[in-house]
């Protein structure tokens, strides 16, 4: 098939050819042209969208950082007073039943 094309094309006259030729790459350079326009959009939607996100990710992580960071150093400040309490709960706790073994001994020993 391409032999008979070809055969048809040598057939005609030189400036007949070269007219198909130049006609066919005009055909191409719009084509391409027309391609690189529609390209030149999608990149700049592209980069578009690529900036919201960014901007987005970078306003997510700050609040995520901020309330993050606050929140740690809040129970990292407050861990040492809750230890604390918990000590000091538990040595009342222990002071109070010593205290209430010393008052039932003191208790038993004035009832005899």
């Amino acid at each position: 098939m391409e032999s008979l094309i070809l055969n048809e094309i040598l057939k005609w006259s030189p400036s007949a050819v070269t007219f198909a030729l130049v006609i066919a790459v005009i055909f191409l350079i719009k084509k391409v042209n027309s391609n690189a326009k529609e390209e030149e959009e999608r990149a700049t939607q592209l980069r578009k969208e690529i900036n919201t996100t960014l901007n987005s990710f970078g306003e997510r992580l700050s609040n995520v950082e901020q309330n993050y960071v606050k929140n740690e150093l809040f129970f990292r400040e407050n861990s040492g007073w809750r230890s604390e309490i918990n000590r000091l709960s538990d040595l009342i706790v222990s002071q109070f039943m010593s205290f209430s073994k010393d008052i039932i001994l003191l208790l038993s020993k004035g009832t005899k």
